[in-house]
Order: structure tokens, then C-alpha cells, then sequence
């Protein structure tokens, strides 16, 4: 009995691929006249606003850092430095984008905010390594001694040569003494 059922199964669905092809309304366009058709198309708007569906496209990892920066710095002239360093420590989520977060450092390499990592807020992270073995706060605090700002790219070259991108990294002074940066693992 179930062999059987499992036959007429098998042929009704053989013969509804089949028959589908047949009694379908969708051709194959293929005549001598498909580079004439881009002409016959017509495109009309709606005049409502907000219709139809629209997706963002994702941005650049390396622009990203840069925007997510520019969100921040906007945040410390409308709220005020302290104000800003409790947000993002407070709803970190609001300062992340993608793969990509905010913190802000001053010189002595202490962390004042990280959406990231909240608890690394507080902390001296001066001599600590990345995955690396990179001094990452004292290479960001040198890099920004000769420049305001800058965007640029670890790459990681193993054993083999091969190189891989290993983050994008966008720093700003905001003064003197305080570092606000963003940083996107691909």
C-alpha cells in the first residue's frame, strides 16, 4: 500500500512539472525584437510618499568608523562630554553599526566610553594587547601625535604571505588630552 502511494505520488508530481511549462503564462522573450523592449517598458512613480520598499545599502567598514565618529562628536556638542561618555556606556547599542563600535580614550590610555565593551569603561588599557599582540591604545595615541585625524587599515600577513584585512580604525582628537575613535572587524 505505501509503495503504491509513494508511486502516484512520484507521478503526479512528474506530471505537474511537466504540464507546468505548458499551461504557464511566463515565455521565454528571446524573438529578434528583446533589444527593442527596454523602449516599450514604462516606468511610473507614485505620488505618494513613503511607498514602495527601500533597502540601505550597506556602508564601506572604512566609512562606517568614520560615521559612526562623526555621531559621537555630534552627541559631545549637543549633550556635553560627560552627558555623552554616560550614554554610550549606558545603551552601547545606540553607538554600535555593523561590526563597528565607539570609545572614547584620553592620552593616558583610560578608557572613558566603549560601546563595545561597557566594562572596559574605567579601565587603563595602555599596555594591553590585541589578538595581535599589538599594543593597540599606544599605537592609536602615536598615530594621532602627527595628525587631527586618521583612517587606515590593519592587515595581518601570516606565516604563508597571505594578508588579510584584521579591522578598520578611524581616530579624532577631540582636545588635547581625549581620543575619540571607532573601530570595524570585517
Amino acid at each position: 500500500m505505501k509503495h503504491l502511494l509513494n508511486s502516484i505520488l512520484q507521478i503526479t508530481a512528474i506530471l505537474f512539472f511537466l504540464t507546468s511549462n505548458v499551461y504557464s503564462d511566463m515565455k521565454p522573450y528571446d524573438g529578434d525584437e528583446y533589444d527593442l523592449i527596454s523602449d516599450r517598458l514604462k516606468v511610473e512613480k507614485s505620488k505618494s510618499l513613503g511607498s514602495g520598499y527601500v533597502q540601505r545599502k550597506p556602508d564601506p567598514l572604512s566609512s562606517l568608523t568614520e560615521k559612526l565618529v562623526q555621531k559621537g562628536i555630534k552627541y559631545i556638542k549637543k549633550l556635553g562630554m560627560e552627558n555623552t561618555i554616560s550614554l554610550i556606556n549606558k545603551k552601547p547599542n545606540k553607538f554600535r553599526d555593523f561590526k563597528s563600535y565607539l570609545f572614547i580614550i584620553d592620552v593616558n590610555g583610560n578608557v572613558l566610553a566603549h560601546s563595545g565593551n561597557p566594562l572596559f569603561a574605567g579601565k587603563n588599557m595602555l599596555t594591553t594587547k590585541d589578538s595581535r599582540g599589538c599594543l593597540f591604545i599606544q599605537e592609536y595615541i602615536h598615530k594621532l601625535q602627527q595628525t587631527y585625524k586618521i583612517n587606515y587599515i590593519n592587515i595581518v600577513t601570516l606565516e604563508d604571505y597571505s594578508q588579510y584585512i584584521f579591522n578598520y580604525v578611524y581616530l579624532e582628537k577631540i582636545d588635547q588630552y581625549l581620543i575619540i575613535g571607532a573601530v570595524a572587524r570585517p
